[in-house]
């Protein structure tokens, strides 16, 4: 996992707001969260993918890339405030980050699936990496661990 200093920068902090960076190709949805970006003092974006989570600072404000050609394809990455997507996501904003783990592979527990954030009032928000069949990425909204998942 990389970014890990990053998440620990935050913990105390509160969430100020999300957004999620879809993907979209030929105007078909690929991937709903193909990013997720959380707002504390500055901006985080979180991504999940090939057995690697990455946390990186994105400062003030999050690139935004709209949509861009190919001689092949149209490749389109719109951003939306997380609870437009998610409602449940709202009871998260102004919420503490207490904690996190990573979260791995039970057979192999260097691959990274995902992260499990922590918040006050006993929150849990889970971004794993859905790897078989999809290579998609997933908000679960409780501490419930997918199957072969454990926290490291």
């Amino acid at each position: 996992m990389n970014g890990k200093e990053i998440l620990n920068s935050i913990i105390g902090k509160r969430l100020k707001k999300g957004k999620i960076q879809s993907f979209f190709l030929d105007k078909e949805l690929v991937d709903r969260i193909n990013v997720s970006y959380f707002e504390f003092d500055n901006w985080i974006s979180i991504v999940s993918t090939d057995e690697i989570t990455t946390i990186r600072n994105s400062g003030k404000s999050i690139e935004e890339i709209k949509t861009f050609r190919n001689e092949d394809a149209e490749f389109s990455y719109p951003t939306e405030l997380t609870e437009i997507i998610f409602p449940e996501f709202e009871k998260y904003i102004g919420m503490k980050l207490v904690e996190w783990k990573e979260i791995v592979w039970k057979k192999d527990n260097d691959l990274s699936f995902g992260i499990n954030l922590y918040f006050e009032k006993n929150l849990n928000l889970i971004i794993h990496n859905e790897k078989i069949p999809d290579d998609k990425n997933e908000y679960i909204f409780e501490n419930k661990l997918p199957k072969d998942l454990i926290e490291k």
